[in-house]
Parts: structure tokens; sequence; C-alpha cells
């Protein structure tokens, strides 16, 4: 039995369980506003299928920890199995990326930026992150040819059943996506902490601009540095797929699920407990005495 595996992947199923309910609960919540946050509602929607898709992932993962070759599939079909998780990934992350450059073009060129904004309907800015995905299924599998020819016994994730050039792709795209992200987002905290007093933000462009923050810092922790130290040090033990299991993947849902938890302490329990105070100083004095 591969234990560390076992463990790594357990982990990550745990978090998995929480990143769905919590974005479907976001889904729920958030219904009646969604106007407000059509983007991050198209990222509650990926991250249920970010969830649903590690879920099934870690399932057979588990089984190959345990019964390693005497499972009833062979381990290269974790090729298939891992590829759904790693395209909810991909569009999870351009989305980000559209997500971070939304709030730096509002933040710095408000007039002109809501002028133009309407121009572009949510649903394209919706499909650009799935094409993207569509993207890395195309160089893995046609250009890349899919696997590798020789898949180790003890491979329990997906990184190792690619061959060199899928795995190059695999880890270098996010070296430059990510890192695109980081500058944006810096560009929007300048803006954000320096100029704060001059800004003059309705409460929602407020709350869009800290998640954008808070998905940006949860990316770097949780995907970007993991991928860079995956790319750099291929052949760490701490990293090596064959032996500790999906330990990038189980890092992804752990930062997925502290951000549910965050965002819904800011979109739905922070929210909640304003309209109650709202409710409470819109009342006449005289029903508040007539209580007492």
């Amino acid at each position: 039995m591969n234990s560390s595996a076992f463990i790594v992947t357990l982990v990550g199923t745990i978090f998995s369980f929480f990143v769905i309910l919590l974005n479907i609960f976001l889904l729920y919540s958030t219904r009646k506003k969604k106007h407000e946050i059509v983007l991050f509602y198209f990222r509650f929607y990926i991250d249920v299928v970010f969830g649903l898709s590690y879920f099934l992932y870690s399932f057979f993962i588990l089984g190959f920890a345990v019964y390693e070759s005497s499972f009833f599939i062979s381990n290269s079909y974790l090729f298939w199995l891992g590829l759904p998780f790693s395209n909810a990934s991909a569009a999870r992350n351009f989305l980000v990326l559209i997500i971070v450059l939304d709030r730096c073009l509002a933040t710095y060129l408000p007039i002109k930026y809501h002028k133009i904004r309407p121009n572009f309907p949510n649903s394209i800015l919706f499909i650009l992150p799935i094409l993207f995905s569509g993207i890395e299924d195309f160089v893995i599998i046609y250009i890349c040819g899919r696997t590798s020819e020789l898949i180790k016994g003890t491979c329990v994730a997906l990184p190792c059943t690619l061959n060199t050039c899928a795995y190059s792709w695999w880890t270098s795209y996010k070296e430059v996506i990510f890192p695109i992200i980081i500058f944006f987002t810096i560009i929007l905290c300048v803006k954000l902490f320096l100029f704060s007093k001059k800004l003059k933000d309705s409460t929602a462009a407020t709350r869009a601009n800290r998640l954008a923050l808070i998905d940006a810092f949860l990316i770097f922790t949780f995907d970007f540095v993991p991928s860079f130290l995956a790319n750099q040090f291929p052949n760490s033990p701490l990293i090596a797929y064959s032996t500790t299991g999906p330990v990038s993947a189980m890092l992804k849902q752990t930062g997925r699920a502290i951000e549910s938890m965050i965002v819904v302490e800011i979109l739905v329990r922070r929210n909640s407990k304003v309209e109650e105070s709202r409710k409470k100083s819109s009342q006449p004095p005289v029903a508040i005495l007539s209580r007492h």
C-alpha cells in the first residue's frame, strides 16, 4: 500500500467535498445578485465541476494507492480520469485572469471601461476559459502524443502518465499565466491601497475587488508555487507523483476550500448582517418602543 499517496489523496478528497458543498451554497445564496458579481458567479460553477472531477479522480487514485498493480484497471487510465480535473483547473485559472483584468480596467479606467464593457457579453467571457482548457487537451493529446509509453506501476497521478512533451506543457504554461495574474494583481493593489481615499467604488465594486485579490493570492500560494517547484525540481521526493501522489491537486483543493469559506463570509454572512442592521435601523421608533 502506498500510504503517502493514500493520505495526500484523502486530504484532497475531504477538501473537494467542502469545495462542492460551499460553491453550491454560493450559487444558491447569490442567485438574486449575480449580475453584480457575474464573473465570480461563473467561477462558482467551475469550482463545482472542479471539486466533482477531483472527487471522481481521487476515488481511483485511492484504489491504486491501496491495491497498486492488482487494482481492477490499469493506471494508464489515470490520464483520462485526471484530464477533466486538469481542464477545470485550466479554465478556472484563465477565468481568474479575466476577473483580475476586469477589476484593473474598472479601477483605472472606470468611465471608459463601463462604456466599453457592455459590448462584451458575459457569455463570451465564460466561453473563453472553456476554449483555453480545450487548447490544453489539443496540445497534450494531438501535439505531444498524449501519454508516456512507459508508465511505472507505482504511478498514481495524472502527471506521471504524461510524456516529456505533455508534462513540459502542463507545467510551463502555468508559469506564464500565473505571473500575468500576479502582475495585474499588484497593479490593482497599488491603485486600491495608495489611492483608496480617492476611489469612490460602490459596495459591489469594493466586494469584487476584494474577491479578485483573494483569488490571486490563493492561486499564487496553492497553484503557482507548487507548479513552479514541480517544474524546477521534478525529481524532488516531495513532488514525486509516483510515490507521494497528487500533491499539486491536493494543494489546489485546499486553496479552493479556504477560498470558498472566505467568499461565503464576504458574500453571504457579512451581507446578511448588513441587511439585518439596515432593517433594524429602518424600523420606526414607535415599533421599536412597543417591543419594550
